[in-house]
């Protein structure tokens, strides 16, 4: 019996410590697929702007509506923020969303602060200048990106590995 209660919470342990080496090494992963989510959603929002002259409200909606990761979810708070804060500006609706949305995203602080860049002209300026401020942050971003795949390059394997080896090596001493 003793034996058996002694198995179980051998592979619970090294069950725990795979979960969170993967979880660890989730987040490289899952941190270039919202970079490239983003950039996309610039790719977009600039074609909206130059061509459709839609508002920010039904631009941000159908950017939120072509995004694969939870990055969407920025955009879609952020037209629903637009539609019932009338008096605050689009800026400081998105700047808000963003800090409200980052602890479910897995960006970096300086991808954050990137980001939060969008909105200093946001509805503020005429259409160039927008136009201009979206390829500064999507050239900030395209280089966050490139240092993003680095990392996980380097780290994912690493993480992944860690979790189990260290799992087997509190099996050992356990043992």
């Amino acid at each position: 019996m003793f034996l058996f209660i002694k198995f179980i919470l051998i592979i619970c342990v090294f069950a725990a410590s795979t979960f969170i080496g993967y979880t660890l090494a989730g987040r490289y992963k899952t941190r270039v697929a919202e970079l490239n989510d983003l950039l996309f959603a610039l790719e977009i929002f600039e074609t909206k702007i130059k061509y459709t002259y839609d508002s920010l409200t039904t631009s941000f909606l159908y950017i939120a509506d072509n995004l694969k990761t939870k990055v969407y979810r920025i955009f879609f708070v952020t037209a629903e923020e637009i539609k019932e804060n009338k008096n605050d500006s689009a800026g400081d609706c998105f700047k808000r969303v963003v800090d409200d949305e980052k602890i479910f995203l897995s960006l970096n602080k300086d991808d954050i602060e990137i980001l939060k860049e969008l909105g200093v002209s946001l509805g503020q300026t005429d259409m160039e200048g927008q136009v201009k401020n979206i390829k500064l942050v999507y050239n900030s971003l395209k280089r966050q990106l490139e240092n993003a795949k680095e990392e996980k390059n380097k780290n994912f394997k690493m993480y992944r590995n860690m979790g189990m080896l260290s799992g087997l090596v509190i099996i050992i001493i356990l043992l």
